[in-house]
């Protein structure tokens, strides 16, 4: 074998360190930050990039990824209607291959018409799911690329020679507020009062900031989210001059096997300045009556979505009320597993339960009506998710929250932010766990809104 070229840290990557395998390569990295920062960058060159970063988090029982860069559609789908059908015949072409994509939140509005058009204008398609050219997958310092020598060292000698920038100075991004404060609290206490009349059980209520004119270095930003944050469920994804930078805590539908799994988030908290009032503010997650009633709702709701496709008798809920840590925050989540049924596809369970229950509330029909003609904006790919199906046939996915919306092209910024509404919400707090959840949002961009 021919001499390795230098990789990270001035070290050669020798002939005991690289192992070929069918349509793979693995190598030994000495530096794997350096890899992951110098790696993104290259990528950013081609027009379809996703990244999944697990940030190590040792709760998640189902993760299969802790670090996968995919690089470049050598195939795609992006239908204009019949999204899951699209979907469904596109992951049936590739199954046993790596396959990525999202799809926005509003991909089965089409029934649920608006008084008034909002327009989302970030560029992201209803539904994009691609076959990547390059799957760089990183367990430890182990790197397996999907291609063999010597097109991998080939591959590895241009991301080596990119510059990681200096990192300037930010200049501070000015925000607007799409909905006021005073807007906010007469929205939800009318939204309590349909509750109480027996419109609906709960409603996930959004708002947004909105920042023109202005330019950020999306990997920069999303770094810097990163390290913030560290939630499972971060990605990085570009389409074009459209970006999202995600920091989600929240899993929407995993596949394993036979078994589906769905972790809805309902109640949050934020982390204490010490390990004493850390412990209390987890125990006043977990007994607050409101927040594990706004859980309790949605786990139902999710058990309803799974009935379909869900072999009789075999919905569990396997936990309820789990209080997790994060870095900026405690989450009340519960999951909810069923073993899905043999005769179905898993994009029709998805189907059946998108969007997810936790972005939008309980009927889900009539919420999803009533969050169209009453929200300024149209939710776009926040609430929406990332996701892939594996080459086993699993499938994983997130929820878009704690995420940046950025186009390049017309230097426009976006955060969305929600919180989910019952009739016990006291306005103010609600209003305040907005703030909370948009704060590591905003110092990642060394944003400001104006009130």
């Amino acid at each position: 074998m021919p001499q390795s070229p230098t990789i990270f840290s001035g070290s050669k990557v020798h002939q005991n360190n690289v192992v070929n395998t069918a349509q793979k390569t693995t190598i030994t990295l000495t530096n794997v930050q350096e890899f992951k920062q110098k790696a993104l960058r290259w990528s950013s060159q081609f027009n379809h990039v996703i990244l999944f970063d697990s940030n190590h988090y040792s709760l998640d029982r189902y993760s299969k990824i802790e670090w996968t860069l995919a690089v470049d559609a050598m195939d795609f789908v992006q239908p204009t209607s019949n999204y899951f059908s699209a979907l469904e015949e596109f992951q049936q072409q590739h199954t046993n291959e790596f396959i990525c994509g999202f799809w926005r939140y509003d991909v089965m509005d089409a029934a649920i018409q608006r008084e008034v058009e909002a327009i989302d204008g970030l560029g992201f398609p209803a539904l994009f799911y691609f076959r990547p050219r390059y799957i760089f997958e990183l367990k430890g310092d182990t790197l397996t690329v999907n291609r063999n020598y010597p097109e991998t060292f080939e591959i590895i000698e241009r991301i080596q020679a990119v510059e990681i920038e200096s990192e300037a100075e930010k200049s501070e991004i000015i925000f607007t507020e799409r909905t006021s404060k005073y807007d906010y609290i007469q929205q939800v206490n009318q939204i309590k009062l349909l509750i109480e009349e027996g419109d609906f059980y709960e409603l996930n209520y959004c708002t947004e900031v909105v920042a023109e004119q202005s330019t950020i270095s999306p990997i920069a930003v999303f770094e810097q989210l990163n390290v913030n944050a560290e939630a499972p469920f971060s990605c990085f994804v570009k389409f074009n001059n459209s970006y999202l930078l995600c920091a989600s805590p929240e899993r929407f539908l995993c596949k394993r096997g036979n078994k589906i799994v769905s972790q809805p988030i309902k109640g949050t908290i934020r982390r204490g300045r010490n390990v004493a009032e850390d412990a209390n503010l987890k125990s006043e997650l977990l007994h607050s009556e409101k927040e594990r009633a706004e859980n309790v709702m949605i786990v139902d709701l999710v058990r309803n979505d799974l009935t379909l496709y869900a072999e009789t008798g075999s919905i569990c809920v396997d936990e309820l009320f789990g209080v997790y840590t994060f870095k900026t925050v405690h989450q009340m989540i519960s999951t909810i597993s069923a073993s899905l049924s043999h005769d179905t596809d898993i994009v029709k369970a998805i189907q059946n339960a998108f969007p997810m229950g936790s972005m939008t509330g309980a009927p889900k029909l009539e919420v999803r009506k009533y969050i169209a003609h009453n929200e300024c904006f149209n939710r776009g790919l926040f609430s929406g998710t990332i996701g892939y199906f594996d080459a086993d046939g699993d499938f994983d996915s997130n929820v878009v929250i704690r995420s940046v919306l950025y186009d390049s092209a017309k230097q426009k910024i976006v955060v969305r932010t929600g919180g989910a509404i019952t009739y016990d919400s006291a306005p103010e707090q609600e209003y305040d766990e907005i703030i909370l959840k948009r704060a590591a949002l905003l110092h990642s961009l060394n944003g400001k809104v104006l009130h």
